[in-house]
């Protein structure tokens, strides 16, 4: 028997890149749920993005629990799309709610029904077990997209760089190859944009500095940030967020991967490069020629509809050689 139409309740994740992989997930549920009531429990840092769906919103404080989630009334089915064990012992104690939560971490124990996550498979599809279970259809191949509203026109010269991440140093490509990538940008006519969350503020000041770039306000809200992504003709980050957001808005976007899986978090669009043997060469297989490239063949098209970058070589291959002759073209 269907549960939908009903008073549902979406626990949303703490990070936004989780939050971005969890989008086609989310979007199955709202239409099943189209005559009911969906409600999304999320940090305040991420509301504003909320009001981009057909969702009411409540704000979950840091550290909630147990406690906040017996005050949650009024709703028929609650899912949590976070892992933690403070994310299920919130979610038991919505009352009279069917909770559902990945298998794990006490969630049976909790009374909660389970569902297994195969993290072989990309975090996009972490919900397919709950959606069919829940009587739906699993994720298939569509991409995470944020209904965002459409820009008049896109900057033309606009390059954003995304050189910060929370999380292990280790995701980060190196500060000085962010430089290099900026300069070279800048000098075949590119404005360069440096964007930073507020805690890699002395980061985004000293690359702003470096590549004689503008420094986006690192306090700037979510919404604010979307705004300026959506614009850009470029987008270049690490395995972060804000990188996630980028190919969620449609951005063409190289996404810089070093000890994480793009077999597993990928962005949605544009071309991925990882830095081959990261365990023992770290960052060294990705030098800033290799970036510029891939800017190359996504600003030309040549690449375009590529979902993996794995094997452009220094020596040549499909991209323009653009690092040292500057054939990058604005």
């Amino acid at each position: 028997m269907s549960r939908f139409p009903c008073r549902l309740l979406l626990d949303l994740p703490n990070w936004l890149g989780d939050w971005v992989h969890a989008l086609p997930a989310i979007e199955i549920l709202l239409a099943a749920n189209r005559e009911g009531e969906t409600t999304f429990l999320l940090p305040a840092g991420h509301a504003p993005l909320a009001r981009l769906f057909p969702a009411k919103t409540l704000i979950r404080p840091p550290k909630a629990g147990s406690g906040f989630g017996r005050g949650l009334g009024g709703f028929d089915v609650a899912l949590t799309f976070r892992h933690s064990t403070r994310a299920k012992l919130l979610l038991a104690a919505v009352p009279k709610a069917e909770g559902w939560a990945s298998a794990g971490r006490g969630a049976g124990f909790l009374g909660l029904h389970t569902f297994p996550v195969d993290r072989a498979r990309h975090q996009r599809h972490d919900f397919d077990h709950a959606l069919v279970a829940l009587g739906l259809a699993p994720v298939d191949g569509q991409p995470a997209r944020l209904p965002f509203p459409p820009v008049a026109e896109k900057a033309q010269r606009l390059v954003v760089l995304l050189p910060g991440s929370l999380g292990p140093q280790a995701k980060r490509y190196p500060p000085p190859g962010y430089r290099e990538v900026g300069r070279q940008l800048r000098a075949a006519g590119f404005e360069v944009l440096v964007v930073v969350g507020p805690s890699d503020a002395p980061l985004g000041h000293w690359l702003a500095r470096e590549t004689k770039a503008r420094l986006f306000p690192p306090e700037a809200g979510l919404w604010e940030v979307a705004q300026v992504l959506a614009r850009a003709r470029l987008v270049i980050g690490n395995d972060s967020g804000l990188t996630h957001l980028a190919a969620a808005l449609g951005c063409a976007t190289v996404a810089l991967f070093g000890p994480t899986s793009p077999a597993r978090t990928a962005p949605s669009q544009g071309l991925v490069l990882q830095a081959p043997d990261f365990a023992r060469c770290g960052w060294e297989g990705l030098p800033p020629g290799l970036v510029l490239r891939a800017c190359d063949a996504l600003l030309t098209g040549d690449l375009q509809d590529a979902r993996l970058v794995s094997s452009i070589t220094s020596g040549g291959g499909p991209l323009a050689q653009l690092a040292e002759q500057g054939t990058l073209n604005p």
